[in-house]
């Protein structure tokens, strides 16, 4: 995970350069997955207001009450109550709320008399009982949630409890696609030779699970010149560019040619692009590269965009976007670093070569789970085993179908590992 924090720490660096401050007040209902660009604060006391919880009376003292109705907001003598509904306004001098439906009342010569049920338990008599007192949710200046911080329903509910009626957010995080291989066909029945795209129908939807927009998505065959032309344009469009194949150490791995050609190193940041990773030290996705690529801006100045090229294999691509990608998405929106989860494996699993992700399932299924929720693993217990993880087949680097039978990511070491021994987990982010 050290390198999961690196990546993102650097693309988080490269978009604040690029930022600046630059924020803009959104509408709560379109603020939806935006990134909040300062500290969203209550405006007033949630609620704003002593209130009930219950239908019932608010009452003052101890019973019998003396039944007072006439106006709502004058302030409650001692011996009386009020009829009060649930999130009604207590009024001044009560000193709590009883349930109607422990009460009685009837009739006497001053009015209504209100009294206790004998059944009623001796609690409802409280100090305080059954009312939501002011700021007991959220004082007036309270942070609800700091900068960063992804707009999630609950969270634009808060935001307009508490008085905003829109909020701050950063510019949308933009991404651009490169798609390169002679070999990719987009439609029909390939050629031996030839392979049909893996990358359009999914790479998109991958980064908009994300919260990025796709501002650009452009096709080349394998050409050096092309390569650098296309990635000289992109890197000008959007906030991250993201590439497939061509990340190889033959003379037809374009996408490598082109970053390490005017490459200076992390340790470097003035000579041109800075290669940031070279490659992974995990399987699949060994040959992914991430670099920094400086985009001119008005002024004659600069800032660096991250550009991630990912292996030509679809498996090997998806990991990689899950180990670096995702880091480097999480930067560019101002989130938090991911929290490493853990999970028990099912079985014994041997020792791996190198760190190896693989797609993977709880043992308490058979074959593709229909989904909980985007990235959400199933709760320990609901089936037998179910809380334990296993590898599922069809995983080689060219392959797809490992991952639409997986429901998570298992890391697995270069140890032997145990059932029941707990190892390192990664939710799906679609």
């Amino acid at each position: 995970m050290r390198l999961a924090y690196a990546t993102g720490d650097e693309a988080a660096r490269a978009r604040a350069s690029a930022l600046a401050g630059s924020s803009a007040p959104v509408p709560l209902a379109e603020a939806f997955g935006r990134t909040l660009a300062g500290d969203l604060r209550a405006l007033f006391d949630v609620p704003h207001y002593d209130s009930s919880a219950m239908d019932g009376y608010a009452v003052s003292g101890p019973p019998p009450w003396t039944l007072d109705d006439t106006e709502s907001l004058r302030e409650l003598r001692p011996g009386h109550a009020r009829t009060v509904v649930t999130g009604g306004v207590m009024p001044a001098g009560a000193s709590g709320v009883v349930r109607s439906e422990y009460t009685h009342s009837e009739p006497d010569g001053r009015g209504v008399r209100i009294g206790m049920r004998p059944d009623s338990p001796g609690s409802e008599l409280d100090p305080g009982r059954h009312v939501r007192l002011a700021g007991r949710e959220a004082a007036a200046g309270d942070v609800l949630a700091s900068a960063g911080r992804p707009l999630t329903p609950p969270l634009l509910a808060m935001a307009g409890i508490s008085g905003h009626d829109d909020v701050p957010v950063l510019p949308p995080v933009t991404a651009a696609l490169l798609l390169t291989g002679d070999e990719v066909r987009t439609s029909g029945t390939p050629a031996a030779g030839e392979v049909r795209d893996a990358f359009e129908v999914q790479l998109p939807h991958v980064l908009r699970a994300a919260g990025i927009e796709v501002a650009a998505v452009r096709r080349i065959g394998d050409d050096r010149a092309v390569t650098r032309e296309a990635l000289a344009e992109l890197v000008d469009l959007a906030d991250v560019v993201v590439s497939t194949g061509g990340t190889g150490r033959s003379d037809a791995d374009h996408v490598r040619a082109v970053l390490t050609e005017t490459a200076g190193s992390r340790a470097d940041p003035g000579a041109g692009d800075r290669l940031i990773i070279d490659e992974l030290g995990m399987r699949p996705g060994h040959p992914t590269m991430l670099a920094m690529r400086d985009r001119r801006v008005p002024a004659g100045t600069s800032r660096p965009v991250p550009v991630l090229a990912l292996p030509g294999n679809p498996l090997a691509a998806l990991a990689a976007m899950r180990i670096v990608g995702s880091a480097v998405l999480r930067g560019l929106r101002g989130s938090d670093p991911e929290v490493p989860l853990t999970v028990p494996a099912a079985q014994d699993l041997p020792a791996e070569k190198v760190d190896r992700l693989v797609p993977a399932r709880p043992a308490g299924s058979a074959g593709p789970v229909p989904s909980v929720g985007p990235g959400t693993p199933p709760a320990p217990g609901t089936r037998d085993h179910e809380d334990a993880w296993l590898p599922v087949e069809h995983v080689a680097s060219n392959m797809m179908r490992g991952l639409t039978m997986g429901r998570g990511w298992l890391v697995l070491p270069t140890r032997p590992v145990r059932a029941g021994e707990r190892i390192a987990f990664l939710p799906l982010e679609w």
